[in-house]
C-alpha cells in the first residue's frame, strides 16, 4: 500500500520512531494496530527532523486487501491525531519502496524577513531580522547544483562513504513577506537541508559573500558549516517516483 501524508512536525520529535518522543511513524503505526489488530512495518520516503514537517510524505506497507485504499483513508484519520493526515491511499504496483523508489525528493524552507515576528505561521518559517538578499542567496545556490560530496553540509553522524548526492534544482525566491529555498535532490543527508538553509541565510544577511556556499561545500570539512536553520521552516513538499 502506497500512502501520502501530510503534517505539522511542531510536537514531533521527527519521523522515526524511538524510545522516547512522540514520532509520527509511533502514530501511524498505532493507527494501523487499532485498524486492523496486527503490527505493521512501515517505510518513509524521508526521515524528517524533529519540528520539519510534510505536505507530501510518502509511505508504503504490506497490508492485505480487505480494505479499499479510499476506505483506508477515512478510517485512519479517525484514528490518527489531528496534525497529521493521510492526503490518498492507493495499491502500490509489486516492488514499491516509498523511500527505494523515490528518484527525487523536494523541500522548501521558508525564511520570513519582514520586521514584525510571525503569529499565524510561527513555526512553519525562520524569522530572521532584515531583509534578505534574495538574489545574492540564489546567486549562492547555484553552486549546490550537481553532484557532490555533501560532507561539509551533512551531519558527522552519515558515513564517509556515502555522502555523495546529486542536487538536481535549488533556487531561492521571494513570495510576499516570505523567502522560499527550494531543493530537489535524489536523498537528503542527515542536517543536508537545514545546514544549506542557514549557509544561504548568512549569504542574504550580508555575512557572507555567495561564493562562500560553493567555497565550504568543495571543502568538504564539516567544522566550516554555518549555523543550521531552525527546523520549523522546512517542509517535505513532494516525492517523486
Amino acid at each position: 500500500m502506497k500512502v501520502v501524508l501530510e503534517y505539522d512536525g511542531s510536537d514531533f520529535a521527527g519521523w522515526q520512531q524511538q524510545a522516547d518522543g512522540r514520532t509520527v511513524e509511533a502514530e501511524l503505526k498505532r493507527a494501523l494496530r487499532e485498524l486492523t489488530g496486527s503490527e505493521h512495518k512501515v517505510y518513509a520516503a524521508g526521515r524528517t527532523d524533529a519540528g520539519a514537517h510534510a505536505e507530501g510524505q510518502v509511505v508504503s506497507f504490506e497490508m492485505d486487501g480487505r480494505i479499499l485504499p479510499q476506505r483506508l483513508v477515512a478510517a485512519l484519520n479517525a484514528r490518527l491525531p489531528g496534525d497529521v493526515s493521510v492526503l490518498t491511499a492507493e495499491v502500490a504496483p509489486d516492488g514499491f519502496h516509498a523511500r527505494y523508489s523515490a528518484r527525487w525528493r523536494r523541500y522548501r524552507y521558508r525564511y520570513l524577513d519582514r520586521r514584525a515576528r510571525p503569529a499565524l505561521e510561527r513555526g512553519r518559517c525562520w524569522h530572521v531580522a532584515g531583509p534578505l538578499d534574495v538574489e545574492a542567496m540564489s546567486l549562492a545556490a547555484k553552486a549546490l547544483v550537481g553532484k557532490h560530496d555533501w560532507t561539509s553540509y551533512c551531519s558527522a553522524s552519515e558515513p564517509a562513504a556515502g555522502r555523495v548526492r546529486e542536487m538536481r534544482s535549488a533556487t531561492v525566491a521571494r513570495n510576499g513577506d516570505f523567502v522560499e529555498l527550494e531543493l530537489v535532490a535524489e536523498g537528503f543527508l542527515r542536517g543536508l537541508a537545514r545546514s544549506i538553509a542557514g549557509a544561504l541565510a548568512e549569504v542574504g544577511r550580508g555575512r557572507k559573500q555567495p561564493a562562500s556556499v560553493g567555497e565550504v561545500l568543495r571543502a568538504r570539512d564539516r567544522s566550516l558549516a554555518p549555523r543550521t536553520a531552525p527546523a520549523g521552516g522546512l517542509t517535505l513538499v513532494e516525492v517523486i517516483y
